[in-house]
């Protein structure tokens, strides 16, 4: 599923959502999702190719109700992706999680989202490479667990019965 398997540079994002996440990293970025709740309303729909549902739609706004800090989490976030070497604790983090998992024998299950949206291009194939890996691929952006949550089931349940 969507991940982040190992710092990345905004050439290697598609152009809209580096926008967007370049977006989250400026000051503006604060009022859009401190005050609007963008990530909520914009990102999380968009990123999804199936219509969200009202009810859906309400249990996502539910943590972030009150303008605010209630909401610092979906700003947190998109400014710790380790992008262009920043955050350097993050970044350090991630490269050391990179390196054991491309060599750790480990059973891995890669549930590969097509077309994706953050997990593409070279950063999908290094994690294509690790070792001791099933992929497997089904419809969606970012969240494809709200695109293809069945396929993600049956893929966990086929996994788990081989380790």
């Amino acid at each position: 599923m969507e991940s982040l398997v190992r710092p990345v540079s905004w050439s290697e994002w598609p152009e809209l959502s580096a926008k967007v996440f370049q977006g989250f990293r400026s000051p503006a970025g604060e009022a859009r999702v401190l005050d609007k709740n963008i990530f909520v309303e914009k990102v999380l729909p968009g990123s999804v190719f199936r219509t969200l549902t009202d009810e859906e739609m309400t249990v996502y706004r539910r943590p972030y109700l009150e303008p605010g800090e209630s909401r610092r989490p979906t700003l947190t976030w998109p400014r710790q992706i380790p992008i262009e070497g920043e955050p350097a604790n993050v970044v350090e983090i991630v490269q050391s999680y990179a390196n054991w998992l491309s060599e750790s024998p480990v059973p891995k299950l890669f549930i590969n989202a097509e077309p994706g949206a953050i997990l593409t291009g070279e950063p999908r194939e290094f994690c294509r490479r690790w070792p001791n890996q099933v992929e497997v691929t089904g419809a969606g952006s970012h969240f494809i667990q709200e695109d293809s949550p069945e396929e993600i089931a049956n893929a966990l349940r086929s996994w788990i019965q081989t380790i």
